[in-house]
C-alpha cells in the first residue's frame, strides 16, 4: 500500500515538474526589451567608388610604325609643352624631307623662268599657270614631308610630369601607330574620376561635400568636394561619372582607388533607433502584453542607426531586438533596457 502511495505521490510531482515546464518554455509569454527613440546626428549619404588622376593630364601615343631610336624623357621627370619625350627611327623620313625640299627648289626655279618669259612674250599664260601650279604642289608636298617628320618626335603636350611610362620603352623597341606611350601631366593638382548609380545620381549636386577612403590610408577619412558630374550616363553600366575636388595637400596619390560617401543631407536633431530594432520598414512595440507592428518611414541608415522620419515618437517604447516571426498579436512581456 505505502508502494503504490509513494509512486502515485512520485508521478504527481513528475507531472507537476512537467506543467511548469511547459508554461515556462511554451505558455510563458517571451519577454523582449524596450527602449525609447534618442535625439542625434543623421548624415545620409551616397556611395561611389573612383581613381585618383590629375586634373591636367594627357596620353601620348605614337601616330606611326617605326623602332625607338631616343628614350629622352623617363618616369618621374618634369617637362615643359614640346619637350621631345622619345624619338622614332627618321632616316626615311628625312629623305623624304630633303627630297621634297629639292622639289620645290626646281619648282621655284621654273616658275621665276616662265615668269620672266612672259614678260617678255615667249611663253603663254598657260605654261605659266602649269609652272604656278608645279610650284604650289611641290610646296605642298614639302609642308607633307615636314608632317610627317615630325610625327617620329613624340613631345609632351603639357607641362607638368612624366607620370606613366605605359610600357616602359627602350631603345630598338618597335611601337604601332595608336599606342600610348606616355601620361603626362601635373601630379600636384588632383581630383577623383568616380561612378555613382543611376538610381542615387538624382541626389549628387556640386559643392557637396565628399568623405573618401582608400586602403594606403586605413582608418583615415580625407575630403574632397564634389565639382561637376557627367550630363549623360553610361547606359551599359547604368552609372554617372562624377569629379570630386581634391585640396592640393591632400595626400592621396595619383592612380589610387577609393572609396567615396557624398553626403547629400544632414540632420542635427534626427530620431534614431537600433538598426537592430527595424523590421523591413516597421519597428514593433508592445501594447497590453501583445506585439503591435508600427509602419515607419527611414531616412538614413548609419552603421548601428537608423533615422526614422515619420511614424514614430519620442516617447514611444519599442523593442530594440524584436522576435523572429513576431507577429501583430503575439503575447510579449516587456522590460525597459533603458
Amino acid at each position: 500500500m505505502s508502494k503504490r502511495i509513494i509512486w502515485t505521490g512520485g508521478a504527481g510531482a513528475a507531472f507537476l515538474l512537467f506543467l511548469i515546464l511547459a508554461y515556462a518554455l511554451f505558455l510563458r509569454a517571451p519577454s523582449v526589451g524596450m527602449a525609447v527613440p534618442e535625439r542625434g546626428m543623421a548624415v545620409e549619404a551616397v556611395y561611389a567608388t573612383g581613381t585618383v588622376e590629375p586634373v591636367r593630364y594627357a596620353r601620348v601615343g605614337s601616330k606611326i610604325a617605326g623602332r625607338v631610336t631616343d628614350v629622352l624623357k623617363h618616369e618621374g621627370d618634369k617637362v615643359e609643352a614640346g619637350d621631345i619625350l622619345l624619338v622614332i627611327d627618321v632616316t626615311e623620313s628625312y629623305s623624304q624631307l630633303q627630297e621634297a625640299q629639292a622639289r620645290l627648289q626646281l619648282a621655284d626655279s621654273e616658275l621665276d623662268r616662265a615668269q620672266r618669259l612672259r614678260r617678255s612674250g615667249n611663253v603663254s599664260e598657260a605654261a605659266l599657270d602649269q609652272a604656278r601650279s608645279a610650284q604650289a604642289a611641290a610646296s605642298a608636298a614639302l609642308r607633307g614631308a615636314k608632317a610627317r617628320l615630325d610625327d617620329h618626335f613624340i613631345t609632351a603636350p603639357v607641362a607638368g610630369e612624366v607620370l606613366r611610362s605605359e610600357y616602359k620603352i627602350k631603345v630598338g623597341d618597335m611601337v604601332q601607330p595608336g599606342q600610348i606611350l606616355y601620361m603626362v601631366g601635373d601630379p600636384g593638382e588632383l581630383n577623383i574620376d568616380a561612378e555613382v548609380d543611376e538610381e542615387d545620381i538624382v541626389k549628387v549636386r556640386p559643392g557637396q561635400e565628399a568623405l573618401i577612403r582608400a586602403d594606403a590610408f586605413p582608418g583615415r577619412v580625407l575630403e574632397g568636394n564634389v565639382v561637376r558630374m557627367t550630363p549623360f550616363g553610361d547606359p551599359v553600366g547604368r552609372t554617372y561619372r562624377i569629379h570630386i575636388e581634391l585640396p592640393r595637400n591632400t595626400p592621396l596619390i595619383s592612380g589610387m582607388t577609393t572609396e567615396i560617401n557624398i553626403v547629400v543631407r544632414q540632420e542635427a536633431n534626427a530620431l534614431l533607433v537600433p538598426l537592430s530594432a527595424i523590421s523591413g520598414n516597421a519597428v514593433w512595440t508592445v501594447r497590453e502584453g501583445r506585439a503591435e507592428r508600427l509602419p515607419v518611414t527611414l531616412g538614413a541608415v548609419g552603421s548601428n542607426r537608423v533615422e526614422v522620419l515619420s511614424g514614430l515618437e519620442d516617447d514611444t517604447h519599442f523593442i530594440v531586438q524584436p522576435p523572429a516571426g513576431l507577429k501583430d498579436g503575439d503575447r510579449l512581456r516587456a522590460h525597459s533596457e533603458g
